[in-house]
């Protein structure tokens, strides 16, 4: 039998830390083990993590033979940059004294300066990941980050590069990447066994959702500011601003100053899992300025929720307007119009939401997603080996 392949998959945060990267690496690497990779997820433990298993044996159901999944939470410090120093000394020695085949690594950054150069020592092929583009991507933070300039010349000397979007593709082309090692494999979510279902009397008190970082990107002000245009149409519409950010106090502020604080809008903080969340709204609602490809409304559209996003470039990609949901330009009367006509026309509303899920079943589940990566995994490994010493 041939031996399972040894992945290291490598992000600095990692559930519980939550957020759309680190929800479908967490994702990615369950799925890897499922197929039968021997997957070593190394992580640190900072924040949330700092309490969980320092080595924790991850149970991965219908697993093929050899599958398995382990997290190695690497010992850091919560010193801004001594932790990071600390980290990537614990990664590097984590690295050098273990056996791996390759290595996946999330972000362009320091988590990928020293996998690079160990693979390049040790002799595997690794892999980066940037998860996302624009102000928030990978390519301005290295432009911007003290030493990212640094970081760059170093990851551009890694054996491929895998592209979420188009816009990602365009920024690491731009940026001096070889455009010949990059290889477009968008996010995957697990679909749900059981589709979401209306709830019969949802027009007593209609409920939206939002799940995502509370980031200024996000463009969490319009949505609120939309609230109260939405409520009168729908009086008792409330909704549910899921995740932590930043911008929470403002948000928290802007919400008080808008009398909306009696529960109309809810911050109840981010979760570890956002299903029950969904199967309990009656929309979900992106209002971003800007995403590469979204996870939050990936699983929205592959539970079934009928959804609104904003008509930016990244929800494009996902929904056709119409078809599988509804796209609204990203300022507060857009908005609430595009969440009104969802509700004021539910049936079309539930119609759309069953393509979209079709649509993720058939092109971004998380198990075909894995396959995809395992083959371009195999692919290097094996390059690799027929390279001349």
């Amino acid at each position: 039998m041939t031996a399972p392949l040894k992945l290291a998959l490598i992000s600095r945060r990692y559930p519980p830390l939550i957020g759309g990267a680190e929800r479908v690496f967490a994702y990615l690497a369950e799925a890897l083990a499922r197929e039968g990779a021997d997957v070593s997820v190394l992580t640190s433990a900072i924040d949330e993590a700092a309490a969980s298993p320092d080595l924790e044996a991850v149970a991965v159901p219908r697993a093929k033979p050899g599958g398995r999944l382990t997290i190695h939470r690497l010992p850091t410090s919560p010193l801004r940059f001594v932790g990071t120093l600390v980290y990537m000394r614990n990664l590097k020695t984590w690295l050098r004294r273990n056996e791996i085949d390759l290595a996946y690594v999330s972000m362009l950054k320091h988590d990928a300066y020293v996998a690079v150069g160990v693979g390049r020592n040790q002799g595997f092929p690794v892999v980066l990941r940037p998860e996302g583009a624009g102000e928030t991507g990978d390519v301005a933070w290295q432009n911007r980050a003290n030493f990212g300039r640094l970081i760059a010349a170093r990851c551009r000397r890694a054996d491929a590069f895998v592209a979420i979007s188009k816009a990602v593709r365009l920024e690491l082309g731009g940026a001096w990447y070889d455009g010949s090692k990059i290889h477009d494999l968008p996010n995957g979510v697990p679909i749900p066994r059981q589709a979401w279902q209306r709830r019969p009397n949802w027009r007593e008190a209609p409920h939206a959702v939002f799940v995502g970082r509370l980031a200024v990107e996000k463009n969490l002000a319009a949505l609120i500011r939309a609230w109260p245009i939405v409520r009168q149409s729908f009086p008792t519409a409330r909704i549910t601003l899921v995740g932590e950010g930043p911008q929470r106090p403002a948000l928290e502020g802007f919400v008080r100053d808008l009398g909306l604080a009696d529960g109309t809008v809810a911050l109840p903080g981010a979760t570890d899992d956002v299903e029950p969340l969904l199967r309990s709204a009656d929309l979900f609602v992106l209002p971003s300025t800007e995403e590469g490809m979204s996870v939050a409304l990936l699983e929205a559209m592959a539970l079934g929720v009928p959804v609104v996003a904003s008509a930016i470039p990244g929800n494009r990609r996902l929904i056709a307007d119409f078809k599988h949901g509804r796209l609204a330009a990203p300022q507060p009367d857009a908005l609430a119009r595009a969440i009104v006509e969802q509700w004021t026309h539910f049936d079309r509303a539930f119609h759309m939401s069953r393509a979209a899920r079709s649509r993720v079943e058939q092109q971004f589940s998380i198990t075909a997603m894995a396959r995809k990566h395992l083959q371009l995994f195999q692919e290097l490994i094996a390059k690799h080996a027929h390279r001349p010493t």
